[in-house]
């Protein structure tokens, strides 16, 4: 996702249980949420089914919400109400003993309240009426009773029931009518069904007054790709001919990088998300406000549609590892452009992440935060965005684009509608490179901040050579890096240049390189590949 304001510092999470072991692993999850035409209590059913695990204990996360009934659930879903168990709500966390199911593997949990957060029922930008959710990182809980962490994706289904002028999205496919159960929905209830995991922080619905234009479809793997713009009718113009313009092609960039696209469709919503984009899956929601102020550009577009490869079917585990997510989908924003414009758009990419995570106030954490595991808004940061980037960029640079791209080739086929850590990656890299990994992947993610040499120059005329010293000067708690082929360009006056490597490999390095002439000039990673800032270069 993208951000925006000072949401980062605002947000209070309610507290879990769920980093713990919850006794079950979910398979699938069908909400039915019926949204009131006034107010802003919801009344709702959720249908959870699961396989246990050997806790006695079944937990679900459902803060702040009124319990009506919890049932034993034999014969799936619209076939009544099955037998009431007991069960216990605190207000944050549904205890069920496993031995009242008897053996079921499905819940039926019936609940109604107002959500104090991730449902947003509200005046949108355009003053009408809107609901949307808003899930990230551990906000599903606020309204749906589920295991609400990462590394426990699920299918799901939303069965809806919204005021009859109403339109509804959410992930997956919208089903015909006839596959509406008919017990429970009434005329306007609409039902979607996502029938891949996914995790629950990207379980949304939208409802509200929607124009809905479609955009020509992508090749996909078996069929097309839909690929829909939802926005309020003000802005439906503007959105098609500036943001979602090339709303295909993004996704067609993705496909031949990396591999076919995970869903079934692909929805750009307009909506009240406070982030400036919410990758939800195959429904991405996007910020409000920058359509009605005509400032949205395909960048967001960009990030946001390349988290449906990554972060959404492949899913980090745990939370130190967001870096998978918002690393890969900042990186690819880059690469997409310059897939769609020329090389010029990484490069000026790539500086300007740069710049933002030197200038910012987390170079003294690692990227793989484990401090902070239990506060995932705190690492929306320039570790996991623009230095996760940067990992990414200076690993293709140390392997090459052939085993780059076949790397993450394997690791999205192997963990698609899974999850992984940093380790999983590191792995399938070295696997693909044929190279031992491990200290790149030791100091750039487990190490904080980055490099920082002084250079030093010294002309042997008569050997023609030059002796180069690269003395790294950065905090010493942030470790020693490797380096290893930092190029140097030498230029002499009348504008001859040549480039030498230097393999950095300790605090301290020397290095004799054979010149033909007198330099003028030294310049250090003249092509901008690393992460790391000269903060000296002298001539001795």
């Amino acid at each position: 996702m993208r951000t925006i304001g000072n949401v980062l510092a605002a947000l209070l999470l309610a507290g879990s249980a769920s980093a713990q072991r919850r006794g079950l692993d979910v398979q699938e999850y069908i909400f039915e949420i019926t949204i009131p035409d006034t107010g802003v209590s919801v009344s709702a059913r959720a249908f959870v089914s699961f396989e246990p695990h050997a806790d006695t204990v079944l937990t679900l996360d459902l803060v702040g919400m009124t319990v009506d009934s919890v049932n034993a659930f034999a014969m799936g879903h619209g076939s009544g109400s099955g037998a009431p168990i007991p069960y216990e709500h605190d207000g944050l966390v549904i205890r069920i003993p496993l031995r009242a199911l008897h053996g079921s593997k499905r819940l039926l949990v019936s609940y109604h309240g107002v959500p104090k957060d991730g449902l947003i029922i509200s005046v949108n930008g355009r003053g009408r009426r809107a609901v949307f959710a808003d899930n990230w990182p551990q906000r599903a809980r606020y309204w749906l009773p589920v295991v609400d962490h990462p590394r426990d994706k699920a299918r799901v289904s939303f069965l809806v029931t919204a005021p009859p002028t109403w339109r509804v999205v959410a992930n997956g496919r919208l089903m015909p009518r006839d596959v509406v159960p008919v017990d429970t929905a009434s005329s306007h209830a609409s039902m979607w069904r996502q029938g891949s995991p996914i995790p629950t922080y990207t379980m949304v619905i939208g409802a509200g007054e929607f124009t809905v234009s479609k955009h020509r479809p992508a090749l996909g793997d078996g069929g097309t790709i839909p690929i829909e713009v939802w926005t309020y009718p003000e802005d439906s113009a503007y959105a098609d001919s500036v943001p979602f313009r090339r709303a295909t092609e993004i996704v067609e960039v993705m496909q031949r990088l990396v591999g076919p696209y995970p869903y079934a469709n692909l929805k750009h919503v307009q909506s009240s998300t406070r982030f400036g984009g919410m990758e939800n899956s195959s429904a991405i929601f996007y910020a409000e406000k920058p359509y009605v102020e005509r400032r949205m550009g395909e960048g967001v577009v960009r990030h946001e549609t390349a988290h449906q490869w990554f972060g959404d079917a492949v899913t980090p585990r745990d939370w130190p590892h967001l870096w998978l997510s918002e690393g890969f989908a900042t990186y690819f924003d880059g690469v997409i452009g310059a897939a769609l414009d020329g090389d010029t758009v990484l490069a000026n990419h790539m500086r300007d992440n740069a710049e933002s995570y030197f200038k910012s106030d987390v170079t003294d954490r690692p990227i793989v935060d484990s401090a902070n595991a239990a506060e995932p808004m705190k690492l929306l940061n320039a570790n996991s965005y623009p230095k996760g980037a940067w990992v990414l960029h200076m690993l293709r640079g140390l392997t090459g684009d052939r085993a780059f791209f076949n790397g993450l080739r394997t690791y999205y086929r192997t963990y698609r509608d899974s999850t992984a850590t940093s380790e999983d990656f590191q792995h399938v890299m070295e696997k693909a490179s044929g190279k031992d990994l491990s200290w790149f992947f030791h100091q750039w993610l487990y190490q904080p901040g980055y490099p920082q040499l002084d250079v030093t120059w010294q002309q042997d005329a008569g050997a023609g050579r030059m002796l180069v010293g690269i003395t790294q000067r950065q905090k010493p708690e942030w470790g020693v890096f490797r380096i290893p082929a930092l190029t140097l360009e030498f230029r002499d006056a009348n504008g001859t240049t040549l480039r030498r490597d230097v393999a950095v490999t300790g605090a301290e390095t020397s290095a004799r390189i054979d010149l033909p002439f007198a330099p003028s000039e030294v310049r250090v990673d003249p092509g901008g590949k690393l992460l790391l800032r000269v903060t000296a270069i002298s001539r001795r």
